[in-house]
């Protein structure tokens, strides 16, 4: 099987806390990028647990355009 950068899956950032997670997937979705939240309901349940992080993962090929738009600042 051969993957290429159209489906590979890749981790874009972690969140200490599953609602900034779905605020940052909310917007990359608005924008038109696919976006997969992981570890949410255990981030949630058991948030005692050390690297219990909420994970972004995307596919390769949206991942430059999607740090551009988490770095890039809120518009007013």
């Amino acid at each position: 099987m051969t993957h290429t950068r159209e489906n590979r899956v890749v981790e874009l950032a972690s969140f200490t806390t599953a609602a900034e997670a779905e605020v940052a997937a909310s917007m990359l979705r608005s924008m038109g990028v696919e976006v997969s939240v992981v570890n949410e309901i255990s981030s949630i349940m058991l948030p005692y647990i050390n690297d219990n992080l909420v994970r972004l993962l995307i596919n390769e090929a949206d991942l430059e355009r999607a740090q551009a738009l988490l770095a890039a600042p809120p518009e007013e």
